[in-house]
Formats: structure tokens, sequence, C-alpha cells
């Protein structure tokens, strides 16, 4: 019987790879269309791949704890004429290998690697690409096989010209570091920390101010359920958003590009990294409605299992790292946010009342905002953030 092949989909606008966590069924099993044949996860949330058709479950050539990009095969199904003719699947399609699975090309690899390095140490180097800024095509190689960014070879000190990292030199770093403690990533700390380096291309700024908590402590004892101060300050935040929607463009040209929709994420720690589910048109939800939706999103994100009202993208997010008892900080926005909103540790300090003509103590916290410079400057930023702190002020208008 001709087969049907298992592809990995694109699970999300900006999801460009996915994890293998479990194969839910055995090869050889009866299998009816649509139904669930692998977990995935994603830097968003555990995800399921389904089948294209009905049929038998011929073989998987995807392996568990192993990354694939979207649109690699993932296994097989023998599946009938008629299903191959509807899927418009009459030749078998070019099968996609994960960027450092079995497919790789060993013999060019170890080609590659056998190569006289004295060769290469003296080969002319690039103007203006001296030092570690400089890796030859071999380095690369190298550094790809590995799965090691490049930016992560900068750390190895050079032998070549003009202190140019040779192969020899990586080697040796490589060696020197499998004889440390280590432990494999999680496929949500690689994700994590692509998404950092992402959005690091960008020039970031970061601004902060005092604000009182205790018009939002007095406000929320008249909810039941009570919002958190993430909650008012991802409510005061989306307000603000829609007065100002300058300050959630993105800059992809020479356009400057309006958001669609107030889309506001609230960042939840989870193991070894961090989710973000997304509150969609905030501006437009009243606040009293937020707990129990926050509640269920944060059920979901500790299980990496959210729901698909919750992964869209934001163009600005949140975070409360005053709970870690945490000042100030500051965060940095994911690459399809502008900016991104913090909230410090809450204390009392002096306050300085000027009906009494004296000193009183208040509950006072840092307010954080990191963002795009490319798109916000300083005063356009400093005018958002006395926006929301008029919005915090007095949150029964929220």
């Amino acid at each position: 019987m001709p087969k049907i092949p298992i592809i990995m989909p694109q699970l999300g606008e900006s999801i460009a790879e996915a994890t293998v966590v479990r194969l839910t069924v055995n090869v050889g099993d009866q299998i009816a269309n649509d139904q669930e044949v692998i977990e995935v996860e994603t830097n968003k949330a555990v995800m399921s791949v389904t089948t294209p058709c009905q049929g038998l479950l011929d073989s998987f050539t995807a392996e568990v704890n192993e990354t694939y990009p979207v649109g690699s095969t993932l296994g097989y199904i023998e599946a009938s004429a008629e299903d191959v003719e509807r899927l418009n699947l009459a030749e078998p399609p070019l099968v996609a290998s994960a960027w450092f699975g079995p497919s790789h090309n060993a013999a060019s690899a170890d080609q590659t690697l056998s190569a006289d390095d004295s060769l290469a140490d003296n080969l002319e180097i690039p103007i203006g690409q001296n030092g570690a800024a400089y890796q030859s095509p071999r380095l690369r190689a190298r550094l790809q096989e590995l799965g090691i960014h490049p930016d992560d070879a900068a750390v190895v000190p050079g032998s070549g010209i003009a202190g140019r990292v040779t192969v020899r030199d990586f080697e040796a770093y490589i060696e020197g570091l499998n004889r440390l403690p280590s432990k494999k990533a999680s496929p949500m700390r690689l994700a994590v920390a692509d998404s950092m380096r992402r959005s690091w291309t960008r020039p970031l700024a970061t601004l902060g101010v005092s604000i009182s908590l205790e018009p939002i402590l007095a406000h929320r004892k008249t909810l039941t359920p009570s919002p958190g101060p993430a909650l008012y300050l991802a409510k005061a935040l989306a307000i603000a958003l829609s007065e100002y929607p300058q300050s959630a463009a993105r800059l992809i040209g020479d356009k400057i590009v309006l958001p669609a929709s107030i889309d506001i994420g609230v960042a939840v720690e989870v193991e070894d990294g961090v989710i973000v589910p997304v509150f969609a048109e905030l501006d437009k939800q009243p606040l009293a409605g937020l707990p129990g939706q926050y509640k269920k999103f944060l059920q979901s994100a500790k299980e990496k299992r959210l729901p698909e009202e919750a992964k869209r993208p934001a163009i600005a997010s949140v975070t409360n790292f005053g709970t870690l008892g945490v000042h100030w900080a500051t965060p940095i926005p994911l690459p399809n946010e502008t900016l991104i909103m913090g909230l410090g540790y809450g204390e009392k300090r002096p306050f300085w009342d000027e009906t009494a003509g004296c000193f009183v103590p208040r509950l006072e916290a840092e307010l954080t905002i990191s963002f795009d410079h490319r798109v916000i400057d300083g005063g356009q930023s400093g005018r958002l953030v006395r926006r929301i702190m008029e919005l915090l002020g007095a949150p029964e208008g929220l």
C-alpha cells in the first residue's frame, strides 16, 4: 500500500521547530483520520501532531527528545490510493531533516575535521574580521554540527592570525567543557535562549519610576475574586497603549506598523523557563473578569498546555519580579513585542504629604519599562509611563 507522511505542522506564527516528547501510539496500530499520534513541545506549550488520514501506522522516523523543524517527516501511514490522490501526494515528498538529526552528512563532516589546520592558519583573513569576529567556514560547520550558536564561540581564546579562533582552538575548548559537570538543556530553556538572543538584536532602553501601591491594594478588596498587581498593571498598560498606539508599533523595513489589537501578555514562571499567556483585546475587557481568566491561563501554563486563545503574539507584556523580592530589573521584551513592563517589590517608604506637612509611610514599588528604542524615544516612553501611573492611581477607572 502507498505511504503518506506525518508532517510536523506549523504550530504557531513564530514557531519554527518543536521537540518530540511522546509517541502516543505504536507502530502497526490502526489509526483514524486526525488522530493524535505524537506530542511535541515548543517554546509556548505541549501540542499534538495528528494524522492526515486513516490507515495503518507504518513507522516513526522521529525520535523522542529530538528537535525537528516545521515540515519535517515524523513518520508514515499505510493508506489507500484514494487518500494519496486526495492529499496530492502521488510523488514522495522531500524529507526535511532535523537541524542536528541523524540525516546530517557525517562523511563531509569527517572530511572537514580531518583537514590540515596549518592550511587554514595561512589563509588570508577578510579586512575588518580579525580575532573572534571571524569564523572560518570549517569552524562554522563544526559549530553547526554541535548545535552551538556562533556567538557562544566568542569566549574561545584564539591562537590563529590576529587572534582568530581555529578549529583546533575550538576542539580544545570543547574538550575542556566535557570535563565539567553539565546536563542537556530543556526545550523550554533553549527556546527562551533563542528568543532572548533575537530580542537583543534590537537597541533596547529602560526607564523606571516609583509608584504607590496603596490605591491598587485598597481597590482589590472591593472585587471578588481579587486581581493581583500584575493584572492591574496589564490592564493599565492596555488602556495606555490604546491611547498611544505608536508605543506598541513595530518597525518593519521602512514602515511603522501599528497593532491590530491590544493583546497583552503576562509572564508566568514555569519549570526551567517562562510562558507568556496573552489576554486578547485587553483594553476592552473589564478588570473584574480578569482573575478567572488568569487562573485558567496560569494552570494551563504550569502544564505547558495553553488554550488557543492565549497563544496569540502579544504586542507587549508585563512581569511581576517583585514576587521574588527584587526591587528593580530590566526585563527584555520578546521578539514580537515592542515593550515589556515590570513591577518590583513593594515596601514602606517615607512620602512627603503636602496637606499634612510631614512625611507619612507609603507602600511603594518600582515600575520599569524596557522598549525598542528604534520605535519609542524617551519622551514618548515617559508620557506612556505617566499615563499608566495615572491609571494605577485611580484603579476604579480600569
